[in-house]
């Protein structure tokens, strides 16, 4: 098995070489495996009754730690790419992995789905911000509008559900924080092998969010609970984890936070398909602004690659 999942990742850096349009491919797949987290979330907290219900910070814990221990046959063998990387960013990335977490899984938890997911995703204004300090990549225009106008709909969103849970919204806006902050710190390591910074980042995390255990009722015990909670960190988490970190080896970190938008509408969607939970209006309205902003940045992308030849064959 780690022997199919380390060629897999040497085909796709081979084939993914020079084609930032592939890249976007695979933060699209990356989103839609992401936006499973919701309704599996739900189904763990006890939504519906399938399962025991699970605190939030015990899904985080066991999320990162079933996650981090599968990749590390992979990522020990890849260690030494490391050495391309900072310690104090790596050590920065794993806390803002921590921080996002364990936010988006309580505010999932307590709150709507669709709440939760929006609301983390103003993580696209940090990057945005963050990008430009520390790595120097600033957005165009044509990407700054997409931004304003993603942005126009999660208002849209955020303002039509108003402000009744208040603690849980701003628990997904740090959420958000985390997010954008990791979204800058693994572009910033982009040299270093993708499974090895998400192994690091899972059992780091793992590891500064154990202390939560002791008053949230400790790690689950059945058996229907414990294969959710597989389910959740392989498909829903670990993988997509690392088809982001090698995304971002291939595109800049602020397209990529706006490809990532596309989270908020298809969350709540499978959230609604699968727990029946209903998207609520605001997000019907605001959902459409946030795709087309998605369909523009990935324009973009598709014209600045079909640009980039051009401009080599005139110097």
């Amino acid at each position: 098995m780690a022997q199919t999942a380390d060629r897999a990742c040497d085909i796709s850096g081979v084939a993914a070489a020079g084609q930032p349009w592939l890249a976007v491919v695979v933060l699209v797949v990356t989103v839609g495996l992401w936006s499973l987290g919701g309704p599996l979330i739900k189904l763990l907290s006890g939504v519906g009754g399938h399962v025991e219900g699970t605190s939030g910070a015990a899904i985080a814990v066991s999320r990162s730690m079933i996650g981090g221990l599968l990749l590390v046959p992979i990522a020990w063998r890849r260690r030494d790419t490391l050495r391309h990387g900072s310690r104090v960013w790596m050590a920065a990335c794993v806390v803002a992995f921590a921080v996002m977490t364990v936010c988006f899984v309580v505010a999932t938890a307590r709150t709507a789905a669709a709440n939760a997911i929006i609301l983390q995703n103003t993580s696209a204004v940090w990057v945005f911000l963050l990008s430009a300090i520390f790595l120097h990549e600033r957005p165009t225009w044509g990407e700054s509008a997409a931004l304003l106008l993603a942005m126009g709909g999660v208002v849209v969103i955020v303002v039509g559900h108003g402000s009744a849970d208040l603690s849980s919204l701003l628990i997904a806006l740090i959420s958000g924080w985390g997010y954008g902050t990791l979204t800058v710190m693994m572009r910033g390591l982009r040299r270093v092998d993708s499974a090895v910074i998400v192994c690091i980042n899972c059992l780091g995390s793992a590891l500064l969010l154990s202390p939560m255990l002791v008053w949230s009722g400790g790690l689950p015990t059945s058996a229907a609970t414990i294969g959710l909670l597989a389910m959740l960190s392989i498909f829903q988490f670990t993988g997509p984890y690392i088809l982001f970190s090698w995304a971002l080896k291939h595109i800049q970190a602020h397209r990529a936070a706006l490809i990532v938008l596309l989270e908020t509408v298809l969350n709540p969607i499978f959230t609604y398909l699968i727990v029946g939970e209903h998207v609520p209006k605001p997000t019907l309205v605001g959902g459409p602004l946030i795709i087309l902003s998605v369909a523009v940045s990935i324009l973009i992308a598709k014209r600045k690659e079909s640009d980039e030849p051009r401009e080599m064959s005139t110097e």
